[in-house]
């Protein structure tokens, strides 16, 4: 990948393929508010301010199924805002599963 980050410390799974490991856009947006409903050790912050919890008279089809914990009061429902969708949508579209074939190894010689 370019530019090279610096640094010595990774901190959380490489993105560069999760459209090909998690290809549903509902487990990326229930991933996005609550990470640990998904991955109950996870170190990732939740992006709770990407979804609007409103009271539901009526159920939205785009609403987020969260249970136990992570699930909103009675009479209220998760629903992700453009800006989530958005991400997701990116998240999905990254799909590093090309090959790498190997280059050939040509050795440099010093000038004579």
């Amino acid at each position: 990948d370019q530019p090279v980050q610096l640094g010595s410390l990774r901190a959380g799974p490489d993105l560069a393929n999760i459209g090909v490991r998690a290809p549903d856009a509902r487990w990326q947006l229930s991933h996005l508010y609550a990470p640990k409903s998904i991955t109950p050790n996870s170190t990732m912050p939740s992006f709770k301010f990407l979804f609007e919890v409103r009271k539901a008279d009526v159920p939205s089809p785009d609403a987020l199924n969260l249970t136990g914990d992570f699930a909103p009061p009675a009479g209220y429902e998760v629903v992700p805002k453009p800006e989530a969708k958005q991400l997701a949508a990116y998240l999905l579209s990254l799909k590093a599963n090309v090959p790498l074939y190997e280059a050939p190894f040509t050795p440099v010689t010093a000038a004579k």
